[in-house]
């Protein structure tokens, strides 16, 4: 008789930064990157909150630049790069068919990734 189960799925754990790969380049990640806006957001997202006046594009690039990113990879990007200032942390995940598109969210503390400084 045949083994029913499933195969076991290995995947990277959701909201763990991660070290990129060898020899990437994460300022040309960066400046290759972009956010798009994600509409319309659902009844339990939180409300976009960053205390500072940067726009969503700079938060995403600095987190790229910073390496605050997560696989797994998807044609030449992270699926996840987050950005913390204070104690807001703003996940930015791929979205779309296009390489680098990015839409972003504020996280709840509960959903911070392991390893953000």
């Amino acid at each position: 008789m045949r083994d029913s189960r499933p195969p076991e799925r290995r995947r990277e754990l959701r909201r763990t930064v991660t070290a990129p790969p060898a020899g990437t380049d994460l300022e040309a990640l960066a400046r290759e990157a972009d956010h798009v806006v994600w509409e319309p957001p659902s009844a339990d997202t939180l409300p976009w909150a960053v205390p500072t006046g940067r726009t969503p594009r700079e938060l995403l690039r600095a987190a790229l630049t910073e390496g605050a990113i997560g696989g797994p990879w998807e044609r030449g990007f992270p699926r996840y790069a987050w950005h913390r200032t204070g104690d807001v942390v703003q996940e930015f995940r791929l979205a779309g068919a296009e390489p680098g598109r990015y839409t972003g969210y504020t996280l709840h503390p509960s959903e911070w990734p392991e390893g953000l400084a």
